[in-house]
């Protein structure tokens, strides 16, 4: 059995490696379906657009991936999506220097229309996959995660 941990012998065996070029597969197959619904947006918008349909009425900052602090990137691209007429911006009753993001009436109908499609995507990318082992694999990433986060 290889040690997926301790094997430096190839790059194709390093865990981290091939979380990677999973999460870029994953990138690249949710883009191209978007391009093929004639929806032109970016994985990072969606993940906005998501974000705003679970909850509206959050700030760029509730927004922003706290990890990696993309402020700058979260900016460009509400920009974008507003410009699109799929968010708005509202000043904060609580605190006018700032901003509320929430999908437009445009922008719900987008997502109520995009989540079977999600639905059915994620059915197609986890074929075969048992629920204990996405469960497992949920656990592990978490895991990982935490790992990286105690050490940043």
């Amino acid at each position: 059995m290889v040690n997926h941990i301790q094997d430096t012998s190839t790059l194709d065996k390093a865990t981290a490696y091939r979380i990677h070029r999973t999460a870029r597969i994953l990138r690249v197959h949710l883009n191209k379906t978007f391009h093929k619904l004639g929806l032109e947006i970016s994985m990072e918008q969606w993940f906005i657009l998501f974000r705003l349909y679970e909850r509206a009425g959050q700030s760029q900052s509730d927004l922003a991936d706290k990890d990696l602090n993309d402020h700058p990137n979260i900016t460009r691209m509400i920009d974008a999506l507003e410009k699109r007429t799929l968010v708005k911006r509202d000043a904060d009753p609580e605190d006018r220097r700032r901003h509320l993001i929430s999908l437009t009436e445009e922008g719900q109908a987008l997502m109520e229309k995009m989540m079977p499609v999600i639905v059915e995507v994620r059915q197609q990318v986890f074929a075969g996959i048992s629920q204990h082992d996405i469960d497992v694999m949920v656990a592990t990433l978490d895991k990982i995660e935490a790992n990286v986060a105690s050490t940043m």
